[in-house]
This record gives C-alpha cells, sequence and structure tokens, in this order.
C-alpha cells in the first residue's frame, strides 16, 4: 500500500494519444439503479452491523495513519491493544518523530512486517520536517511520502478529512469484484475496479461507505467462506452462489446449511456515530 511517487493515472492519454486501460481490462459498466441499490443495502446494512472500533472515534490525520499502516496485512483483533498502546506511548506525530527507529521498532512488536513501523517513523520525521507535523488533504502529496499509496491515501482523505475519496484495499476489491462483475480475477482489473470505487461513493457520504465496503469484506463477503445466504446484496451479485473457483456456481446448488454470522447475529452496541 506504498509508492513515494504516484504513476501516471491509468486510462489517461499517452503523448501519442494511445489509452494505457487496455492491460488492465475494460471498464466495469454499471447501471444506476444497480448503483443506488448496491448504496442503500450497503448503509443500512452498516447502520446495523459496523463494527465498533476506536479509529472510528477520531479524525485526527496521525491516528488515522497509525491504524491504516498497522492493519496492512495484520488482523484487527491483534492491532486493537497494539494501537492503544501506540497512541499512548507517541500521542503525536512530533512524539513518533522525535523516537529513535530502536524504539520504534521495539514498541511495533509483535505486529511483524517490520518495514512499516521504519517507514512510519518516516512519514513522522517528514511530515514534522514539512508539514509542521500535520498531513496534507491533497492525494498526490500524501502518496510522496515513502510508505503511503493509493489507498492509504484515499482512506486518510476519507476517514481524516471527510472528502468523498474512494478506497480499494483486498477487501473493497473482493466485495466490487464480485457484486459487479462475478468471473475473473480482481486483481486484472484493479484499475477498473478503483474507477468503479469512485463511481459508487454518494455524496457527502464517503466516510460511512468506505468504513461499510471495509466492514462488509471482512465480515459477510469472506475470502474463503462469505456467508452468501445472509448477503443483502445477493439478488444482483454477479457472484452468487459464490463458487471457490471465483464465480457464480455451474449448477444450481442444493441444500445449503445456514450459518450463523454477522449479518443475522443479534445486533451489539450501535456503532459510534460518525466523527
Amino acid at each position: 500500500m506504498g509508492a513515494p511517487r504516484r504513476p501516471r493515472r491509468v486510462g489517461t492519454p499517452s503523448k501519442r494519444g494511445t489509452s494505457t486501460r487496455p492491460p488492465f481490462g475494460p471498464a466495469i459498466a454499471v447501471q444506476p439503479a444497480k448503483k443506488r441499490r448496491f448504496r442503500e443495502r450497503l448503509l443500512k446494512w452498516y447502520a446495523r452491523h459496523g463494527r465498533d472500533l476506536p479509529w472510528r472515534t477520531t479524525t485526527e490525520p496521525y491516528h488515522i495513519l497509525v491504524s491504516e499502516i498497522m492493519l496492512q496485512q495484520t488482523q484487527v483483533d491483534r492491532v486493537l491493544p497494539k494501537y492503544r498502546e501506540w497512541l499512548a506511548k507517541y500521542p503525536t506525530m512530533e512524539d513518533l518523530a522525535e523516537a529513535s527507529l530502536d524504539e520504534v521498532t521495539r514498541t511495533w512488536y509483535p505486529l511483524g512486517y517490520n518495514i512499516r513501523p521504519v517507514r512510519l517513523h518516516g512519514i513522522a520525521r517528514e511530515s514534522v520536517a514539512r508539514y509542521g507535523g500535520t498531513l496534507p488533504r491533497d492525494s498526490e502529496q500524501l502518496q510522496a511520502f515513502k510508505g503511503i499509496g493509493r489507498y492509504t491515501a484515499g482512506a486518510i482523505r476519507s476517514f481524516a478529512f471527510q472528502e468523498d475519496a474512494p478506497i480499494l484495499d483486498t477487501n473493497v476489491m473482493r466485495v466490487l469484484h464480485r457484486v459487479f462483475v462475478g468471473a475473473g480475477d480482481p486483481k486484472k482489473r484493479k484499475a477498473a475496479l478503483w474507477d468503479l470505487a469512485g463511481a459508487l461513493v454518494p455524496k457527502g457520504r464517503g466516510y460511512d461507505f468506505n468504513q461499510a465496503l471495509m466492514d462488509f469484506g471482512a465480515t459477510v463477503c469472506t475470502a474463503r467462506d462469505p456467508y452468501c445466504l445472509l448477503c443483502p446484496m445477493q439478488d444482483f451479485c454477479m457472484a452468487y452462489p459464490f463458487s471457490p473457483g471465483g464465480g457464480p456456481a455451474d449448477a444450481p446448488p442444493g441444500p445449503i446449511r445456514a450459518r450463523r454470522g454477522p449479518a443475522d447475529a443479534p445486533p451489539g452496541p450501535t456503532r459510534p456515530t460518525r466523527p
């Protein structure tokens, strides 16, 4: 989720007037009515089943950055205690920038992928030097930091600055590809899925919509064993009923044992109101 320079935007003309889109597949055409149903059902689902997470009670850009870096390739349950410990020890960007890299790396343990604390420390130092300990709102300026890529920049813009910026992590890519495409490898449609993610964000609801997408992918539309029978999108999902081969099942499914999961579990505490 990070690169120091933003590549030329996929789909923009080259100097010779040719498009760079073909290697990434064609655009994904979606009827407006389907977009509307997807948005409405996703937000309704999230209002009832969204997870109560500490980084959803703040719009502080540094806190959002810490959570996003920690959540890269690490499950939420492992991140929760470390997130709280980290902010208790380094409550501001300046505190992190002033700490030694050795101390920062030790504090990061045992989350693993130890390039992440190195990058986070580097972002803090650059932030203090260039922006007075804050983060910029602009996507290109954010992606100029080593360790902040397109997804993380979108998350910061959406969750810290309340902008209607799209995001596309592994969970979101899986959800959008299953619902709107169905078969094939979503990684080969990544550019088109980025465009689709941007087209789906409802005006003024980017924060809730993006949080909902991530929760839905993490708890319902999971990678190996999705809760299809409980999915509010099943009547228009292109991958329903899900087949491990990557698309709809070839034959009508036989009796399926209903799995109890997030979509039919008794609701817990109401999700926190958007900051």
